[in-house]
This record gives structure tokens, C-alpha cells and sequence, in this order.
């Protein structure tokens, strides 16, 4: 285990020397913007807005960033050859795995963290000065639910990784993220169907692709008057389906990467 924090140290080093954060940078003045850019608007539409486009934000920054980061992680090392450098010393190729993956995820949360807390500030300022509650909490929640959704892709990213090009992977990594946020759909799909083909296609998508539409906490922001039945069971819930999930897909990828001549 300590093999594989070392790796996740030096991968996180690298990660920042490819000035990820630069998405944080311009995720950051845009809330900035967005705090005093609606003034014609009524107060709680103002909130309701910023708070939207806010999340909105984070996610599609923390999408782009996942992303890019996860599906160069393997590949790099062998197209840079340092993988074999790294694996002719006592270093097991599921500690390599497993020391990458960590260090994606802790990436992953520094820019997640940054922008939430600037998010949440920005927000929080604006309900001060409309002289509202703060629910600072209930914000921290939402971008809960965005890093747990981008674990989840981080894992499909780094399992495709090992035996997909970084390009092909993009395209597929996105592709299935859309689909999952589509889970519901393709649900629906597979009861209202006659086709027994058709049924089996679309349920057999909707059991294997990531559910990652799961992890949609913008309602309850948004809409405070429509209330899920038990939060903390929400929140359990997909908390635990995307550490479950991931780490299925983290056994994969290391059964996949064994038996992978590099």
C-alpha cells in the first residue's frame, strides 16, 4: 500500500505540473461574475440561477478535467517508456494501478474541493446580502454528489484505459457518461417495449453503463418546497453504489492490466 501512495504522490505532482487547475482559475472568476451578474432579477431567482449555472459549472469542469486526466494516465507511462523503469523494481502492476488511480482521485478533489468552496462563498455572499439563510451545508452536499459522480468516471476512464487509446477512450468515456445520466430513459425504454431484442438491449444497458444520473442533487437546491423522501438515504446511497461500482471496475482494469504485455 505504501508502493501505491508514493505513485499517487507522484501522480498528483504531475497532474499539477500540467496546470490543471487552470480550470479551477476560470471556474473561480466565472462564480465571481456570477454572483453580482443578476441584478435585474428577483432575489430568489437570482440564487436560483447562480446556484444552477454554479453546479453546472463545477460538474462540466470537473467532467472535462476527469476525463483528460484518467485516459492519459496509463498510456503516458508506456508511451513514455517509464513504465517498465517502474515496474523492474519491486512495484506489482495492480500497486501501479492502484497508486495512479488514487492520485487521479485526489486531483480530482483538490479541483472539485476549490471550486465548491469558492462556489459556496460566492453564493453565500449573496444570500447575505439579500438578507437570507446561508445553507452552506446543503451546497457542500451538492458538490458531494459531484465528486462521487466523478469517481465513478474516473474508474470507467482508468478500466477503459488499459486496453483502449487515450482518443478512442475520450469519445467512449463521454458516450457513456451521457448514456448513464440517461439511465431513467433507457429504464423506461426497456418496460415499454414489446421486442424482446430491444428489452434485453436497453436493459442490459441500463444495468451495466454506470447509473451516474444518480447523483443529480440540483433539485433540492433549486426547488427547496420539493423535498426527497430521506435525504441521508439519498446520499447513502449513492455514495455507497459509486465506491461499490468503482471498485468493481478498479478489479477489472487490474485483472485487464495483468495480463497486458506493456
Amino acid at each position: 500500500m505504501s508502493t501505491a501512495l508514493v505513485i499517487a504522490r507522484n501522480t498528483i505532482s504531475e497532474a499539477l505540473r500540467r496546470k490543471v487547475l487552470n480550470a479551477f482559475l476560470m471556474v473561480g472568476v466565472a462564480f465571481i461574475v456570477l454572483t453580482f451578474a443578476f441584478q435585474s432579477l428577483q432575489a430568489r431567482q437570482e440564487l436560483t440561477l447562480i446556484k444552477g449555472m454554479g453546479l453546472g459549472i463545477i460538474s462540466l469542469a470537473g467532467i472535462l478535467i476527469t476525463v483528460i486526466l484518467s485516459i492519459n494516465l496509463i498510456p503516458n507511462e508506456i508511451e513514455r517508456r517509464t513504465i517498465y523503469t517502474i515496474l523492474s523494481k519491486p512495484v506489482r502492476r495492480h500497486e501501479f494501478l492502484l497508486g495512479k488511480y488514487l492520485g487521479a482521485l485526489a486531483t480530482i478533489l483538490i479541483n472539485i474541493g476549490l471550486m465548491t468552496v469558492v462556489f459556496v462563498a460566492a453564493v453565500a455572499v449573496k444570500q447575505v446580502m439579500n438578507q437570507q439563510n446561508v445553507d452552506a451545508f446543503d451546497l457542500f452536499k451538492g458538490g458531494l454528489m459531484t465528486y462521487m459522480q466523478l469517481l465513478l468516471l474516473c474508474s470507467l476512464a482508468i478500466f477503459l484505459s488499459v486496453f483502449l487509446t487515450p482518443l478512442v477512450n475520450f469519445f467512449l468515456t463521454l458516450s457513456l457518461f451521457i448514456i448513464g445520466n440517461l439511465s431513467s430513459y433507457t429504464q423506461d425504454l426497456a418496460k415499454n417495449t414489446e421486442n424482446v431484442l430491444v428489452k434485453g438491449f436497453f436493459t442490459a444497458v441500463h444495468y451495466i453503463v454506470p447509473n451516474f444520473g444518480n447523483f443529480q442533487y440540483t433539485n433540492p437546491l433549486l426547488q427547496p418546497d420539493v423535498q426527497v423522501k430521506s435525504e441521508a438515504l439519498f446520499l447513502t446511497q449513492n455514495v455507497i453504489y459509486a465506491l461499490v461500482y468503482s471498485a468493481v471496475l478498479l478489479i477489472l482494469a487490474v485483472l485487464v492490466f495483468d495480463r497486458r504485455e506493456v
